[in-house]
């Protein structure tokens, strides 16, 4: 699976999880929570073609790729997703007991998130279409997951 690292900068998020890790012996359930609402973000990124860190729409796909896909009768349509075993439907969750994460096992994954040189002796400029990160809905989901594990391990123990 390609992996980024994306940091959480939301500080309601990162107190949350500070407080949830302090008070709890299995985070294993939330994690899983967390990751689940994580791929639901990637998916709505995917469906908005936006970036959820900015809320800017993604660079269209050059007037060359366009025609391409239009001869292939894949145009007009998602930037990303091209086939049903594309990028979009290989972004995958997974979590254990201290971590959540989303990836895809796609080689183009990275390239397509933060742009870049690609392509024969990298002449193509790719530009970055992001689609790893939470929307504002997901951070206030992610908090209230950690709030409500929070408070079935208050009252558990």
């Amino acid at each position: 699976m390609t992996h980024f690292k994306i940091e959480v900068k939301d500080q309601p998020v990162l107190e949350a999880l500070v407080e949830l890790a302090r008070r709890s012996d299995n985070l294993a359930p939330a994690m899983r929570e967390i990751s689940e609402t994580m791929l639901d973000s990637v998916e709505e990124s995917f469906d908005q073609e936006t970036d959820p860190a900015t809320g800017m729409p993604w660079q269209t796909l050059s007037p060359v790729t366009q025609a391409l896909r239009t001869e292939k009768g894949s145009w007009p349509g998602k930037m990303l997703q091209i086939s049903q075993g594309g990028l979009a439907a290989s972004v995958q969750a997974d979590s254990g007991d201290d971590y959540a994460e989303v990836g895809s096992n796609k080689p183009y994954a990275r390239i397509q998130h933060l742009g870049g040189k690609a392509g024969r002796n990298r002449k193509v400029e790719i530009p970055a279409r992001s689609y790893l990160g939470l929307w504002p809905e997901h951070q206030e989901e992610i908090v209230d997951v950690i709030q409500r594990h929070l408070l079935k391990n208050i009252q558990n123990g």
